[in-house]
């Protein structure tokens, strides 16, 4: 749970909080020069927590030249958390983001890295709980946006399932949605791996396909049946040029220039492949992972789990042995780029020295008259020589490509049935998820109406084409074509995953960060969805839903029987209460 934030430069009043509902105010002072109750702090505070969280999004809000003042004063901003029992504090700085301060003391914090940070609160605050729902790469920051929203993020979120800041493709959502829905991730991972390889090999068999259409002016297949053509053209200019006849006087520099012309056509030919061969090796670069050590210990403890006693080596061995495979692996692929490189080089300095030669064969055969008739023939026979040697050369690429795809898709294919056939099994959870939407509906925002209709499903489609999901995951409410209404269909998804999560103990962020979700909202929906999460709040106690309203939002006093009533003193719950008085904003001014 959250625990505080405050500054130790004075930037902000520190705010506690506490289990249950936490509200962040904003109140109307009556003051002749106030300028209007948005701008005040409410989002600003959340952006706080976000910023400390180590949010990309909030960083660069307050990188904007209206908060200057947060680096010129070198403010600072700690948060203290608490998981599993555990205290924690991270301070960050605004003057240099890329320093972290992290402890489970306040006195003695450790310096850290940005870019170690999300590594270290992932283990946190996302810890591999079990060998079926889990993430792999990074996963700390797009998760962490669930958890928490600001008000801006609100407003561009339009479809429940997808609360990432990235485009996403929709096997990415639907990760996501799957390891927050406590769902098997373990095969949808493959499946969106080995599909991230099938359109990276897709895209790069168009690729060259486009290259052969611009050299050549074909397509793939018409260049298959033209390759014969051309190959036919060659050697009917291979055979002009052996059977033109050259004075006696010139058969001595007929014959060099014959050999020079034959080893210009063998170099180019060790040429094109060698620098086939690196292009390859150098792409092959990308498929050296890094080491995973919760992976190596997932994987580790599986092993364990499965022969006990037979397997001898301790974690760190293996994780030991296998930074030494990647440094051998590493060091392989540099000693045969070298050794590639080296025999383009050579090729490239024997093809210059060729070409030389040749050109003072042809200067020689020029001053001696021999040469108008065939110059002109060997010219194109050079063109179509290396014409031809290019796009065969891809086209054997491509050939070989497109073996590559015909596999993944058999894989593919198996991946989505595992899928599917994992979802059977789930059905007596997907019944809980469904009964907990249809009570947050019936308990929390159509309170004695009628919401026909409505439902929370993950529908199965087995056949489903290559670059389709097997499964459809889909929500709906009524009347949800509404600005509100489609708003509360983010409401209550995110209720339900939430309270899911808390229901079952996962071991997850325990906090919901509303700010701005209520915009265009009935008021009598605010105050059901208030009540149901106070009482939920006391039944479970252990989680925070923290959310901004201005008072006009949640004063509900002016006309109960018309916008509802509060089960409890809401007052209380306001943790920090901001006004459009200069120095009862959250920085103290206005800017």
């Amino acid at each position: 749970m959250l625990i505080r934030i405050y500054s130790e430069t004075k930037l902000i009043d520190a705010v506690p909080f506490h289990n249950g509902i936490n509200i962040i105010l904003g109140k109307y002072s009556g003051d002749k020069e106030a300028r209007g109750i948005n701008g005040i702090g409410k989002s600003s505070l959340v952006r706080l927590v976000d910023f400390a969280l180590l949010s990309g999004k909030a960083e660069k809000r307050f990188n904007q030249k209206k908060y200057d003042f947060l680096r010129d004063d070198e403010h600072t901003i700690t948060l203290e958390f608490e998981v599993q029992g555990q205290k924690y504090f991270i301070k960050r700085g605004f003057a240099d983001t890329k320093k972290i301060f992290f402890g489970k003391r306040p006195d003695a914090l450790d310096e850290f890295e940005k870019s170690e940070m999300p590594k270290v609160l992932e283990g946190i605050f996302f810890p591999t709980e079990n060998n079926e729902v889990f993430f792999e790469g990074k996963r700390y920051g797009t998760l962490m946006e669930f958890f928490v929203k600001d008000d801006l993020q609100n407003q561009q979120r339009i479809d429940p399932f997808n609360f990432v800041s990235y485009n996403a493709n929709a096997r990415e959502k639907a990760l996501y949605n799957f390891y927050l829905l406590n769902l098997p991730t373990k095969t949808l991972l493959k499946y969106n791996e080995v599909s991230s390889e099938y359109e990276k090999y897709n895209n790069t068999v168009k690729s060259l396909s486009e290259k052969v259409k611009a050299d050549t002016g074909k397509d793939i297949q018409e260049f298959r049946t033209e390759r014969l053509k051309i190959e036919k053209d060659i050697a009917a200019l291979e055979s002009s040029l052996k059977e033109y006849n050259f004075l006696a006087n010139h058969k001595e520099i007929e014959q060099k220039l014959n050999q020079v012309i034959s080893e210009i056509n063998d170099q180019s030919v060790i040429y094109h492949n060698t620098n086939r061969k690196l292009e390859k090796l150098k792409s092959s670069y990308s498929d050296v992972s890094s080491i995973d050590l919760d992976k190596i210990r997932k994987l580790y403890n599986e092993t364990v789990a499965t022969f006990g006693n037979f397997v001898r080596k301790s974690l760190d061995e293996v994780i030991d042995f296998k930074k030494q495979l990647l440094a051998n692996r590493n060091k392989y692929l540099l000693e045969e780029e070298k050794k590639l490189q080296s025999l383009i080089d050579q090729s490239l300095i024997q093809l210059e020295k060729l070409e030389k030669n040749r050109s003072q064969l042809f200067s020689m055969l020029k001053e001696k008259g021999a040469l108008d008739r065939i110059e002109s023939t060997y010219e194109k026979l050079v063109n179509e020589k290396t014409l031809l040697e290019r796009n065969t050369s891809i086209v054997r690429e491509i050939d070989e490509i497109e073996e590559i795809l015909v596999n993944s898709n058999i894989v593919i294919a198996e991946l989505k049935r595992d899928i599917v056939s994992e979802l059977n099994k789930q059905q007596t959870y997907l019944d809980e998820l469904r009964l907990l939407f249809q009570q947050i509906l019936e308990n929390a925002i159509y309170l004695d109406e009628e919401f026909d209709n409505s439902y929370f499903n993950i529908t199965l489609n087995s056949t489903s084409p290559r670059n389709q999901l097997p499964f459809k995951i889909s929500l709906e409410i009524p009347k949800a074509d509404a600005l509100g209404q489609e708003r509360l269909k983010i409401v209550a998804y995110d209720l339900m995953v939430f309270l899911k999560s808390r229901i079952d103990k996962r071991n997850i962020p325990d906090f919901l960060v509303h700010d701005g979700v209520f915009h265009a909202i009935s008021y009598r929906t605010i105050s059901n969805v208030l009540n149901y999460m106070y009482h939920k709040s006391n039944e479970l106690h252990n989680f925070q839903y923290i959310l901004t309203f201005n008072e006009d939002e949640i004063d509900l006093s002016r006309d109960e029987s018309k916008f509802g009533k509060f089960d409890f003193d809401w007052s209380k719950q306001v943790v920090a209460e901001y006004s459009d008085s200069e120095q009862e904003t959250i920085f103290k001014r206005f800017f």
